[in-house]
């Protein structure tokens, strides 16, 4: 059963179309990467799929379980985990208030701490901002506080929404190596990129959003090696992240 399945969802604001008649598959386990240029709906994609806006046609399916238009905090109750563009973090709350808020749908809140001890073990540098106001740490550290809020709620897929945007390449690097990280643990990623060299790097599949419709798709190695996304998304034949 895969673990997400798009079926001919649209999707928009007002009378403006997001996305149209998009078909899309996450198996259990896979790393997905979605790839388009800015405009091309990779973000109202997102948002339809994890209850942000509700679809105007079509069918989400989650884990079998047909989540069409249902609240967003439902979807995170159903094991869905939405890191959106920008990191969203609350800036006046500490990185520690930031985290626990990521666990606010668990039922068991005996669990919360040893998961919170996970999350700093594996970002080292938010336990040693744990009291710190979350809208004073650099931009990389708040996409780790982002992603970190995110595992809190124990997710079964992650959505992640251009994460490396505005990171320097060093960070940019660190980032996509957490996400190899998590992949390698076993986690369903659904990632969203405009960097498509990085992306496809940690894909094992991939898809291309073109004016909201999805015009390509295929195994990530082959996409890498596909002369069209490589113009188009890399910068030329020659490019080199």
């Amino acid at each position: 059963m895969p673990a997400l399945q798009l079926r001919g969802v649209t999707a928009g604001y007002g009378r403006i179309t997001g996305i149209e008649k998009v078909d899309l598959t996450v198996a259990e386990g896979e790393t997905v990467a979605l790839l388009g240029a800015n405009g091309a709906g990779k973000s109202t994609f997102l948002r339809a799929v994890s209850g942000m806006i509700r679809p105007w046609s079509g069918r989400v399916v989650l884990y079998g379980e047909d989540v069409t238009g249902q609240r967003s905090d439902r979807l995170v109750r159903a094991g869905m985990a939405h890191v959106p563009e920008g990191r969203r973090i609350l800036a006046t709350l500490t990185v520690e208030e930031n985290l626990r808020l990521g666990a606010f749908t668990r039922r068991r809140a005996g669990t919360v701490d040893e998961d919170l001890e996970s999350v700093l073990t594996r970002f080292e540098r938010l336990r040693d901002r744990r009291a710190q106001k979350a809208g004073t740490l650099s931009g990389g550290e708040q996409q780790m506080l982002a992603i970190g809020r995110a595992l809190m709620s124990r997710p079964r897929i992650l959505l992640l929404d251009e994460p490396s945007l505005g990171l320097s390449p060093l960070l940019i690097g660190e980032v996509f190596d957490l996400i190899k990280s998590l992949a390698a643990e076993g986690l369903t990623i659904l990632l969203v990129e405009q960097n498509a060299r990085q992306a496809l790097g940690v894909a094992d599949r991939g898809y291309l959003l073109t004016t909201g419709s999805v015009t390509l798709s295929g195994a990530a190695a082959d996409l890498l090696a596909d002369p069209g996304i490589i113009e188009s998304y890399l910068g030329g034949r020659g490019a080199r992240s």
